[in-house]
């Protein structure tokens, strides 16, 4: 039993745990939304999985068992006691400080114990109320009663009684058209152990904030305050290049669907989707000059001018398409004349129901001539705004022309240029330059989500956009706030950190940016106060991943980490992977609290939830290797080398999926710049490790 209860039988499950996760994460992407819950069921709702129909191996509920049987083995005879006998046989309190770590270890065992129990009990049914037409419920008083079925009963032959209030809990799925009948969908869960997830959260959290306080803030003594009289400048310099609107663009609005949006950002919203782009360059044979802006293309287009039919608005991005319609592949963009010969043509190939993405092209072209001739229909209308909704769109319309992520990423590339130079130079005054750089992509940022949250009325952090901002910004601000209160800062960090800050700010500019930067948000996240705190939190839970990651690959560069100067990057790579492991953890909890909310469950092994998931199970292993002492700190760097690209594959490639409730979040071109940044990560880490090797003493 002691050797159950070993480390190393810990990093083996971590490591089991996270293949399933893996595994199952391909399966449910392979399987598509279709089968999507059929393969969760497979991978995570079961004992085993059989491969090739004759092959167990174990799934989810197994690794919970022997998982269960671990901890206890590890709480009897691993972890230290909290209570011992003295001469007397009487027990008296010899380790108070490990209480923390027991109530951790007791968290996981309800977590593991209770799930497993409540899988048992569990049970799901699907509910169908028949909305009665206008005019029907004149003479009735009471709302038609819900019918349920179980979900087994896929042909909906026998219904079942469900109950009402814990532990039943329903959950509003939305309306569907069954041959004319307009019909509410609902689920319905049974399930008394409901409560096991929010059990595992509070006992947790307390137990981790009760460990840092004994045994890390304890363990510090106190220490003296730091001077922080040094000035952060505003940089209001970079507001001088902001571009000022005519506060008359402001002044009208128009319908899109049912919601109304200033014409200035529907009008670039419709340019974005034609070309990618937010102005049109005037060739020569248009009747413009120069570029003008999407309102005055949008205009144009309303106002049914021929000039615009004639304007290379439409851009092609298959040259088998481009063959297709028979347009020369030297014209990437055409224009409405162009495609409105191959009307036919785009028809018939948009009507095909297959995944091929020359058809997903079709389209997409389709839909921007449709949308072209509704703009010249005069469809979308358009109205005076009153004066409290002149305030919002005149700030809308600002932003939309101030630019802020490209000026972030101008100052977090000039912050890491200086950087770069400074580490061949080593000057004061080039320190504090590109430390100052990273102060205004702070400020500048800071700003862009105090207007953003000004005019949406809500927290900013509803896309994969302004997720990707924060991050930008937290680390930017991580890199000053060091030059301000470390005395012994690791000057060499400074390169990274800003060249992934940059990097990032790229990424959300020239990728993720939409035309239209105050898109409405879809409802499923604008449903609770949890969706930003959850967000916020796993934000910085990502943002100590990525750091650990840069960490460590200085680390690893490094040839003798025995050195006394190589020690405060050992001790920082540690602090910025627990920093990370941790509050990736209280996110993702959050998230499932947000998810109860919004879905009616907790936790459903989701694609993008399995991804964090991922990330937490990777942070743990490393911890737990290096606790064990399992590897070196040469190869707990090397590990945590890759601590970026898993972040990033498991932030942003879940996404690439498309499958499971979070794929609302795909962007295109995302794939492209990933697998890019992937590879050359791999490259830098394997040529670090050859010709960076550890010296032998």
């Amino acid at each position: 039993m002691h050797k159950f209860a070993s480390l190393k039988v810990t990093c083996g499950l971590l490591v089991a745990f996270l293949l399933l996760t893996f595994w199952g994460v391909l399966g449910q992407a392979a399987a598509g939304n279709e089968g999507v819950a059929a393969a969760t069921e497979r991978f995570f709702g079961s004992y085993f999985v059989w491969t090739m129909g004759v092959v167990p191996l174990p799934a989810i509920k197994s690794l919970a068992v022997v998982g269960t049987l671990h901890l206890i083995a590890s709480m009897m005879y691993r972890m230290p006691r909290v209570f011992s006998r003295d001469a007397s046989g009487r027990l008296v309190p010899s380790g108070w400080r490990n209480l923390g770590l027991y109530g951790m270890h007791i968290a996981l065992l309800v977590l593991l114990v209770g799930s497993l129990v409540g899988s048992e009990f569990r049970q799901e049914f699907n509910g169908f109320r028949a909305v009665p037409a206008v005019g029907e419920l004149a003479d009735v008083k009471t709302p038609q009663k819900i019918t349920y079925y179980t979900v087994d009963d896929s042909l909906n032959t026998s219904a079942v009684e469900v109950g009402e209030g814990y532990p039943y809990f329903t959950f509003y799925k939305g309306q569907v058209d069954m041959m004319g009948v307009k019909v509410d969908l609902y689920t319905a869960t049974y399930d008394p152990f409901h409560f096991v997830p929010y059990v595992f959260m509070i006992l947790f959290l307390l137990s981790v904030a009760f460990h840092y306080v004994a045994n890390v803030r304890g363990s510090r003594g106190s220490r003296s305050g730091t001077n922080v009289a040094k000035a952060l400048p505003l940089f209001l310099i970079a507001m001088g290049g902001f571009v000022c609107v005519p506060s008359a663009q402001a002044n009208q609005m128009i319908l899109v669907g049912e919601n109304y949006r200033p014409f200035d950002s529907f009008a670039r919203g419709v340019l974005d989707d034609f070309s990618g782009r937010v102005t049109y360059k005037c060739r020569q044979t248009d009747s413009c000059q120069g570029k003008i802006s999407a309102s005055e293309v949008v205009e144009k287009i309303g106002a049914g001018s021929a000039d615009a039919a004639e304007y290379r608005l439409f851009k092609v991005l298959r040259a088998d398409v481009q063959n297709a319609l028979n347009i020369p592949e030297s014209e990437r963009y055409v224009s409405y004349n162009q495609l409105k010969k191959y009307r036919n043509e785009l028809e018939v190939y948009a009507s095909r129901n297959d995944d091929h993405p020359a058809t997903a092209e079709m389209k997409r072209l389709l839909s921007n001539v449709l949308l072209f001739e509704s703009i010249q229909r005069g469809d979308f209308k358009k109205a005076d705004a009153t004066p409290e909704q002149i305030k919002t769109f005149k700030a809308e319309v600002f932003y939309n022309h101030a630019n802020f992520a490209l000026i972030a990423f101008i100052f977090a590339f000039l912050g890491c240029v200086l950087a770069a130079v400074n580490s061949l130079f080593k000057k004061r005054a080039l320190d504090i330059a590109a430390n100052f750089a990273s102060a205004a992509v702070t400020v500048t940022l800071a700003v862009a989500f105090a207007l953003r949250l000004y005019i949406t009325h809500s927290p900013p952090l509803s896309s994969l956009y302004e997720i990707v901002l924060l991050v930008a910004l937290l680390l930017e601000a991580f890199e000053f706030g060091a030059f301000l209160f470390c005395k012994k800062r690791t000057f060499s960090l400074i390169i990274p950190v800003t060249a992934m800050a940059t990097m990032l700010l790229f990424f959300a500019k020239f990728v993720l940016e939409p035309g239209d930067l105050f898109q409405p948000i879809p409802a499923v996240l604008n449903s609770s106060v949890f969706l930003t705190i959850h967000v916020f939190t796993i934000a910085l839970g990502y943002v100590g991943m990525i750091l650990s990651g840069v960490v460590a690959h200085i680390a690893l560069a490094r040839s003798d980490s025995t050195l006394p100067e190589h020690q405060p990057i050992k001790k920082l790579l540690y602090a910025t992977l627990v920093f990370g492991g941790v509050f990736t953890i209280i996110g993702t909890l959050l998230g499932g609290v947000w998810a109860d909310f919004a879905w009616g469950r907790f936790w459903g092994f989701d694609p993008k939830e399995c991804g964090a998931l991922f990330v937490i199970l990777w942070s743990m292993l490393a911890l737990h290797l290096r606790g064990a002492r399992l590897i070196s700190e040469r190869s707990f760097a090397l590990l945590n080398c890759f601590n970026v690209m898993i972040t990033f594959l498991c932030w942003f490639g879940i996404n690439l999926l498309g499958v499971g409730l979070h794929s609302y979040g795909f962007q295109n071109g995302t794939v492209l710049w990933l697998t890019a940044f992937c590879l050359v990560d791999v490259v830098i880490i394997g040529l670090i490790a050859k010709f960076c090797p550890s010296v032998k003493r």
